[in-house]
């Protein structure tokens, strides 16, 4: 990291020692943050959120991101990265960033975690976090969770499938499609 008059120059160089694969922050390779648009108090109002007082404990491992389901299939997603990206500060790019609803809340993140931070705690922090401060309207909101809903329900229904299946006709796509075939769209819970 190199330090000038103002700016903050943060050069990805950091591995995931599991899964060996280069770390960005905000997708991209390099990233130039100003100084002043960072918030450094940003990680003790997080701290205050119910269950995200551990916040501070992360010592940057890496477990929570080489054990994250959606970060094996989503580059722009890692649970390490979103830790960094709120102990440098970086308050509206992060409350603002499609990463937060891409976590699947399945806590393997805080299961695994070392320093018992509770990622998915923090998620949900930073979720309400960005519904209070105008990032996320209430209405985008309760949509997210609502897919949430659809995408659990979607994967019982499957897994359900599977499992009935005879063990020499396990067809994937055939089971899948007779799930969303039969899947129905909960009502919209009202705050």
């Amino acid at each position: 990291m190199n330090l000038t008059a103002g700016t903050l120059r943060a050069q990805s160089a950091y591995y995931c020692f599991c899964s060996l694969r280069p770390l960005r922050l905000c997708g991209e390779e390099r990233l130039m943050l100003r100084l002043q648009d960072l918030d450094p108090l940003f990680k003790e109002e997080l701290a205050q959120e119910p269950g995200c007082q551990h916040l501070l404990r992360c010592f940057a491992c890496g477990v929570c991101t080489a054990t994250c389901p959606v970060a094996d299939i989503e580059p722009d997603f890692s649970p390490s990265r979103i830790i960094r990206q709120i102990l440098y500060g970086m308050r509206d790019q992060l409350l603002a960033s499609p990463a937060l609803w891409y976590c699947a809340r399945c806590a393997q993140c805080s299961f695994s975690c070392p320093q018992d931070v509770r990622f998915l705690d923090i998620i949900q922090g930073l979720r309400n976090l960005a519904v209070r401060e105008g990032a996320v309207s209430e209405a985008r909101a309760a949509s997210l969770a609502q897919g949430e809903r659809l995408i659990q329900d979607l994967r019982r229904r499957l897994l359900t499938a599977l499992l009935a299946a005879p063990e020499g006709d396990l067809d994937l796509k055939a089971a899948l499609a007779r799930a969303l075939d039969n899947l129905e769209m909960p009502p919209l819970k009202e705050d």
